[in-house]
């Protein structure tokens, strides 16, 4: 009879640290599936003047990509380095993925990629892995690039 009433407290001990492992367990794949994140540089060169910002969007998904920012899934309005002609920005925390970068010169802070009566870019722009295709924009497929776990850096010249 003593027997079974020490096993039944032993057991009752052993739950307190079951859960605990089990806690420390959770805690550890929480905080390893936040280091998987790495940060993505991007630098745009050959910017003509020094006027406005340079727009860049990074999309994750064709859906948009690359006439509309509104389903990027980051973007920003980067300064222009008046010394190299050049802007640089860091997208931190970026998930390993297939991502696509559009890029665009605005000159005169419309926030829009102007086009000329053909549908022609009036503004310096350009893509990841520097696609320039003839008489129309690139697909996401063509810009797209795979992002490590542990980041990476991305150059895209301007097209004017």
């Amino acid at each position: 009879m003593k027997t079974n009433a020490a096993n039944r407290w032993t057991r009752i001990l052993r739950m307190p640290r079951l859960i605990l492992g089990l806690a420390a367990f959770l805690l550890l794949a929480l905080c390893a599936q936040a280091v998987v994140a790495g940060d993505l540089a991007v630098l745009v060169t050959g910017v003509k003047n020094t006027d406005g910002k340079v727009a860049i969007a990074v999309y994750s998904s064709a859906e948009g990509f690359p006439k509309d920012a509104s389903k990027a899934l980051r973007k920003v309005m980067a300064s222009i380095d008046g010394a190299t002609h050049s802007a640089k920005a860091v997208f931190a925390g970026l998930k390993p993925g297939e991502y696509a970068i559009a890029v665009f010169h605005d000159d005169n802070g419309s926030g829009k990629l102007e086009t000329n009566f053909f549908g022609i870019p009036t503004k310096g722009y350009g893509f990841s892995n520097n696609v320039r295709p003839k008489m129309r924009a690139p697909s996401f497929d063509e810009a797209r690039f795979t992002f490590p776990a542990e980041g990476s850096a991305v150059g895209i010249g301007l097209n004017y």
